[in-house]
């Protein structure tokens, strides 16, 4: 590792074996085979981009070093931005291929490092955790046989907690919380000796101080709303959160924040007992507060009990926490103009920036 984190918590708690190949796969949106490519709604201008079944077959015995692998079957999975891919090897196995969104799929500034992220990350929690995360495979930044880069990870087995909230019980709702607190736990354990995104971190390019990191964060989701014209009130922004950046110093060592990993999307249940088996979508890691971490803006008392402790709410961690859901805000309003084929509920995240914008100034 090039910048291995300091002071690793392991906590029984979250315990679980390391993620298998095989199992049942995520929502497939559909499979392929030797004489087609990965079926798409995107049109045929984008399909040199969309890797194929029989190139997908090569770079996997590629990178095995084996002509015998035979794929069965390659599924299209869903994803918010990337090209994900799930391979149905003859043996039983199963592996899962992420890439690049097609060329003229516009991003976000803190987007085009999202595979090298992923892969750091997983490669970083694979060494220290003993959470239930994907294996990395093979990185390819280059794409060699594919043809554009990729990350080839093993697939964990589950479904995602957002196909199965309408169903779970009070009970076992609690349970995921309280798992998922003590994830968090985990993951904030880790330290590094500098703050901003994970790409600039392991590169030790990143910043000294956490005020220098945020505030380059924000202003890079700020520009992308400009040149989209995305309406939002930047001024204002700018102004509140600018009025309490001394609070931001108060965050002295670096720790791993990992933005998505609450999100339903990227939390793994078995279907049968309702316990969480895994975490994916690492492509938004960076390094600073934990207060930023996913689930601990709006955590229940169980996400609390797993997590260990409950933010004191000072002025300090009040001012940090709508600095920080003032961030997410933008993001979300910003990446529902740039991909409006997401469900993004952009009026519930205007009222979460209009919210925190009011906190920040009463406070």
């Amino acid at each position: 590792m090039h910048l291995p984190p300091l002071d690793v918590a392991v906590y029984p708690v979250v315990t679980m074996s390391h993620g298998r190949h095989g199992g049942r796969s995520t929502r497939p949106l559909s499979s392929t085979s030797t004489s087609s490519s990965a079926s798409s709604t995107r049109t045929t201008a984008v399909s040199t981009t969309t890797p194929d079944f029989t190139s997908i077959q090569k770079v996997i015995r590629n990178v095995f070093r084996s002509s015998k692998i035979t794929v069965q079957q390659v599924e299209r999975l869903q994803g918010r931005l990337h090209q994900v891919y799930l391979a149905r090897l003859a043996d039983g196995s199963s592996l899962v291929l992420k890439c690049p969104p097609p060329f003229n799929t516009r991003m976000l500034r803190h987007e085009k490092h999202s595979l090298e992220t992923e892969r750091k990350t997983l490669e970083t929690l694979r060494e220290y955790t003993q959470l239930s995360v994907p294996q990395v495979i093979k990185y390819d930044s280059q794409g060699g046989t594919l043809g554009l880069p990729f990350l080839m990870t093993s697939y964990l087995p589950g479904r995602k907690l957002s196909e199965q909230s309408s169903i779970l019980s009070a009970s076992e709702r609690k349970t995921i919380d309280r798992t998922l607190g003590a994830y968090v736990r985990s993951l904030t354990a880790l330290s590094a000796t500098q703050f901003g995104p994970t790409h600039r971190v392991f590169a030790k390019k990143g910043s000294k101080s956490w005020r220098e990191a945020f505030l380059a964060l924000l202003e890079s989701a700020l520009r992308d709303a400009e040149d989209m014209l995305v309406t939002v009130p930047y001024d204002s922004i700018r102004y509140y959160v600018g009025r309490h950046t001394q609070f931001l110093d108060e965050v002295t060592e670096p720790r791993l924040v990992a933005l998505n990993c609450c999100d339903p999307d990227n939390v793994l249940l078995d279907e049968q007992t309702k316990e969480v088996t895994g975490l994916v979508g690492f492509s938004n890691v960076i390094w600073g507060d934990p207060l930023m971490s996913g689930g601990i803006a709006d955590g229940s008392e169980s996400f609390f009990e797993g997590y260990g402790q409950c933010p004191t709410r000072t002025t300090s961690e009040r001012a940090r926490i709508s600095m920080y859901t003032t961030y997410r805000a933008v993001l979300q309003i910003v990446s529902h103009y740039y991909r409006p084929h997401l469900d993004i509920d952009e009026l519930e995240a205007r009222r979460a920036l209009t919210y925190a914008l009011n906190n920040l100034a009463q406070t």
